[in-house]
């Protein structure tokens, strides 16, 4: 431990009058500031792991192209919006996002001007904020040299050491999965790299299980009692049982007995092992915890599974909306308040039920084909006559049930007319009194 960095450790108790803090420590000058970094070593371990581990990458690929797979926007500057994503190929770019925020917990985004959107690697990048959270800038620095900074680190002195300076407004930090009073996301990765360890350590004695019990093993007896062996006999049979495969064939004189000794049993079955190793990784990924051909699933399970992604990947889309809409549409004059991203459903069956509610509101007279034809995806739309042009108030009322069934047709009336649970009705129009009927009594 250098010398300087007790003046870096956290600080708890800290006291602020009236003022909730969200930083539990300060700088090393006291300065009531919060620079702490993130932690290289365990960024660079969740980069290892995705490209290593082909579970890490399926799940985060899975999730991450299903959250940004499809979106528009809607509001009075969509069609403005739409034209500069394709600017700045958006799609692309949500996809790279939606990783990154999976894997590192944090994706930093910089517009330098109105047809770019640049993201930056994760494990450059550092936030700075007061005590009270909020955020007063963002720094990159590369091989310990400080290159650029938007906004302030509150220190002038430390400012200067930036080669470059930028507005605040240029730069958007994406972050999921952050905790109260933490300034950076944290990885779902994180908590699966114990047992990523014990799984590569797992795979790597594979192989000398494999090598070792591929070929049964074989119990050699040299000589007997009347003719012991020498030394030599000894480790020249030893050295050819070592080669052995499991296509060798020996050819020995009566002095030498060869016994193939049988394993199982005595062998260690790793494959539970390794089951139950995968299952825990795939839960903290929140993906499936079992995929065709691995392991016995039934159609109720996967469909758990299938809502849990859904959920999953519904979380990661809030927060990359939330972000985008604030500090992209609106600080970066895009758009205004009233402009949204707007994500697809997070599954085809979702779409399938929206729409096919959506049909049924309009069969029934609920909705105007007009709104409905509003409440669908741009690609949708189409210019519908409005429903009262050029009709009068009959010509209307007679229209609107042109579509609805017998059931139906009388609903307007009885909507109106609310059927009193004490009248029945005779002949239409008519209507008597259940209570004036006489009760015959028995004696």
């Amino acid at each position: 431990m250098d010398l300087l960095s007790i003046f870096r450790s956290p600080k708890l108790g800290l006291k602020e009058s009236g003022i909730g803090l969200v930083s539990r420590g300060s700088n090393m000058f006291g300065m009531g500031l919060d620079d702490d970094t993130q932690d290289a070593t365990l960024q660079q371990q969740y980069i290892n792991a995705y490209n290593n581990f082909p579970m890490i990458s399926g799940g985060i690929d899975m999730t991450a192209e299903q959250a940004v797979q499809d979106h528009y926007f809607k509001g009075t500057n969509s069609d403005k919006l739409s034209k500069w994503a394709e600017i700045v190929n958006l799609p692309q770019k949500l996809l790279i996002i939606a990783k990154h925020m999976l894997i590192n917990g944090n994706i930093w985004a910089e517009l330098p001007n109105p047809r770019e959107l640049k993201l930056l690697d994760p494990r450059t990048m550092q936030t700075y904020r007061k005590l009270n959270g909020t955020v007063i800038g963002h720094s990159q620095s590369i091989n310990d040299i400080d290159k650029v900074i938007w906004g302030t680190t509150g220190d002038s002195n430390k400012d200067k050491t930036f080669k470059k300076r930028a507005p605040f407004v240029n730069i958007v930090h994406f972050k999921f999965n952050c905790l109260a009073g933490e300034k950076y996301g944290n990885s779902i990765i994180h908590s699966s790299l114990s047992l990523l360890s014990v799984k590569d350590s797992m795979e790597s004695d594979l192989k000398v299980i494999t090598r070792r019990y591929s070929a049964p093993i074989i119990h050699a007896k040299v000589g007997d009692e009347m003719h012991l062996p020498t030394e030599t006999d000894l480790s020249n049979i030893r050295t050819k049982l070592q080669d052995i495969y499991s296509d060798t064939e020996y050819v020995t004189n009566f002095l030498t007995e060869l016994k193939v000794l049988g394993f199982e049993g005595k062998a260690l079955k790793v494959d539970t092992l390794l089951k139950h190793v995968d299952s825990n990784i795939l839960r903290g990924l929140e993906t499936f915890e079992s995929a065709p051909g691995y392991d016995v699933s039934d159609k109720g399970s996967d469909e758990v599974n299938l809502r849990k992604l859904g959920r999953h990947v519904k979380a990661l889309q809030r927060a990359i909306k939330a972000e985008f809409e604030d500090n992209i549409i609106v600080a970066r004059g895009l758009g205004s308040i009233n402009d949204e991203l707007i994500w697809g459903t997070a599954e085809e069956r979702e779409w399938e039920i929206e729409v096919d509610v959506i049909r049924g509101l309009v069969k029934d007279g609920i909705l105007t084909p007009q709104k409905a034809n509003g409440l669908l995806p741009p690609k949708y739309h189409d210019k519908l006559p409005s429903p009262d042009m050029g009709l009068t108030t009959g010509q209307t009322k007679v229209s609107g049930n042109q579509n609805q069934t017998n059931f139906q047709k009388g609903s307007d009336k009885i909507k109106d007319n609310p059927t009193d649970p004490t009248l029945k009705q005779k002949e239409p129009n008519q209507r008597r009194n259940k209570t004036d009927r006489e009760i015959p009594i028995k004696t």
